[in-house]
């Protein structure tokens, strides 16, 4: 019985709510609408009724949005964030027609919103839907796959392997162009010395030659220093 009544008594508080929600939508509807036939000329204004009921639709939607189809995230906050802005809106504009209708004098600031924002209301709504489209994880997803099918239509291996090549040459080329030169030696080539073993060499080498005592035989065949003295 408790839990029968207590569930009775939830639906009424969400039925209650739900007839509240849609009477404040009413009634701010009816400012926007008069606020906008003050400030549109009057072949227009059927065609900007349409900025109206765009801003109170979205009033109905964004809380179900959140709930049901946002995703945790970006997306939600997002949502969170158009909702609070929907609203202040709607409650600004029904604040700006009753200011108007009682001649009250406005602050700066809600002069300027009537000036510049209330004609983009409409165009702030088409934004904040957009901005929702965009963080749908299932757009994303299906942006992923068209880049994956792009990429694999690509031989990605071929141009990494390219983009190495080249940067490899580069870096090679780049090294032996600052590379120190060396200084070239004389080669000598040891087998000729006439042209190619150095004169104090020579000179000396010939010294030696010259000062060398001789070592012939003699004529019988016995050495110089084993013949008779004297």
């Amino acid at each position: 019985m408790k839990e029968n009544g207590r569930r009775a008594l939830r639906g009424l508080a969400i039925f209650l709510s739900v007839v509240v929600y849609l009477a404040g939508l009413i009634y701010a509807g009816v400012r926007s609408y008069s606020l906008f036939a003050q400030t549109v000329d009057s072949g227009l204004l059927p065609l900007a009724v349409l900025g109206i009921v765009a801003l109170e639709i979205s009033a109905l939607a964004l809380p179900l949005a959140v709930h049901y189809w946002t995703a945790p995230g970006a997306q939600r906050l997002a949502a969170l964030g158009f909702y609070l802005l929907d609203l202040t809106l709607i409650v600004a504009n029904a604040i700006l027609d009753a200011a108007h209708h009682s001649g009250t004098i406005l602050p700066g600031f809600m002069a300027a919103y009537g000036a510049y924002a209330v004609p983009a209301l409409p165009v702030a709504g088409m934004v904040g839907w957009a901005l929702l489209w965009t963080l749908d994880p299932s757009s994303r997803e299906a942006l992923m796959t068209q880049i994956q099918k792009a990429a694999e239509s690509v031989d990605i291996s071929r141009m990494v392997e390219h983009t190495a090549e080249e940067s490899a040459l580069t870096l090679v080329g780049e090294t032996l162009g600052r590379a120190p030169h060396r200084a070239e030696l004389p080669a000598y080539r040891y087998n000729d010395e006439s042209e190619t073993v150095p004169d104090v060499l020579l000179a000396k080498r010939e010294a030696m030659s010259v000062n060398k005592p001789s070592r012939k035989p003699a004529r019988n065949g016995k050495r110089p220093e084993d013949a008779p003295k004297g």
